[in-house]
């Protein structure tokens, strides 16, 4: 009799863009450990866009800044409606939701369990944009957070430093929270023998750097770009691939190739970047704020070493000298660059460093992984045939119970 899960999100679980692929990847992994996976996506999805045209002509004409729509204890209260209106004709054992608004006002006798990079804590404290918020918006995302930390019977973060903001800004029962690093969001993992064969030709003529994100600014561009510029001054011949963004720059140097965005979606774009991953020396992310920085656990895949700031999660995902190095957010990029060049120098010792990084992926930087532990966690919760009978049905629950 296995476990039966109401998966319940703001976005479509189908959608391999959905918050960079996360919400796919969480579905697809507690499927692979023989979960039964009832979705319920795209909550209150109308009003969502709705909300959403307000903000754009909100943007336009007054604040300068968009909200996060969903974060509203108006739109907590339909995401709970709606919910609770398809258990009624669901048997299964408990409601799983990637992120802590769509339960945080939901009541219901089965257990409630979300799985999140960050507080709203946390987010506030690492995003400039949101002190310009009006501070009663600021206190109605608090009072949700705390209200998710209130009624869910376990909360799941992808990191230490995630729980640890919990801890330090709302009152938490310790013994609800655990931690789960993701995985890398990818479709198709390279195998350890090709990651092995493409370490061993990425020689020391050329030094090739990956810089990934879709927000020029928050991501480091500027940071990633100096850097190679530095080392072509010194004589490191180096070449910077950009993706998932327009640099916001006059003229890009010739050394610099500007990609765009690339999707997931399709073959091509999944087969154009598994070949960048795949040639390049390092990753390059001085983000200026981050959760986690799943395109860190990517790199890993790949057996790309990554340079990255110490903010939010990111230092629970590079461990320095193993795979890659962290740098203080202030760190100018002159040190950026006497990193790269000591490790391309040191042709065996990167080796080393990317084998060590295809490690980091295969012991818990992916989903396989992820699964196992929180499978182990969720079945902790319920009792066998409480709710569920071990046959999908559509019946009501005997007695109306919720």
């Amino acid at each position: 009799m296995g476990l039966k899960v109401t998966y319940a999100t703001t976005y479509d679980p189908d959608d391999i863009r959905a918050w960079s692929g996360t919400v796919y990847h969480v579905a697809r992994a507690l499927e692979a450990k023989g979960i039964f996976m009832e979705y319920l996506g795209e909550l209150a999805k109308n009003r969502v866009m709705v909300n959403k045209a307000i903000n754009r002509v909100t943007k336009m004409t007054r604040l300068g800044e968009m909200f996060p729509v969903e974060r509203t204890e108006r739109m907590a209260d339909l995401f709970a409606r709606r919910i609770r209106q398809h258990l009624m004709t669901s048997r299964t054992d408990m409601v799983f939701s990637p992120g802590s608004i769509p339960i945080a006002l939901l009541r219901t006798k089965r257990p409630k369990v979300f799985y999140t990079d960050a507080t709203f804590a946390g987010i506030l404290a690492g995003d400039p944009a949101f002190k310009k918020y009006p501070k009663s918006y600021l206190a109605e995302g608090h009072r949700l957070e705390q209200a998710a930390l209130d009624n869910c019977d376990m909360a799941i973060y992808a990191s230490q430093w995630a729980a640890r903001t919990a801890f330090e800004h709302y009152q938490v029962d310790k013994s609800k929270v655990h931690v789960v690093p993701f995985g890398a969001n990818l479709s198709t993992v390279p195998s350890a023998a090709y990651v092995a064969d493409r370490v061993a030709q990425r020689g020391s003529k050329e030094c090739q750097l990956l810089f990934v994100g879709v927000n020029w600014i928050n991501k480091g561009g500027p940071k990633a770009l100096e850097t190679a510029r530095l080392l072509n001054e010194r004589g490191v011949r180096t070449r910077l691939h950009l993706v998932g963004c327009q640099p916001e720059v006059d003229d890009l140097p010739d050394w610099a190739v500007a990609h765009g965005f690339i999707s997931k979606e399709t073959r091509e774009g999944r087969e154009r970047i598994a070949a960048l991953f795949s040639s390049a020396h390092l990753l390059l992310l001085p983000t200026l704020a981050d959760c986690l920085g799943l395109v860190l656990c990517e790199a890993s895949a790949f057996g790309v070493p990554a340079l990255a700031n110490d903010v939010g999660g990111v230092g629970e995902v590079v461990k320095p000298g193993v795979n890659g190095h962290l740098f203080h957010p202030d760190a100018p990029a002159s040190d950026w660059a006497d990193r790269v060049e000591g490790l391309i120098a040191d042709q065996d010792g990167y080796r080393q460093m990317a084998t060590l990084s295809r490690n980091e992926y295969e012991q818990r930087l992916n989903w396989g992984s992820a699964g196992d532990t929180i499978h182990a966690l969720l079945s902790g919760l319920v009792k066998p045939g409480r709710y569920g009978s071990g046959v999908h049905t559509s019946h009501p629950v005997t007695g109306g119970v919720v």
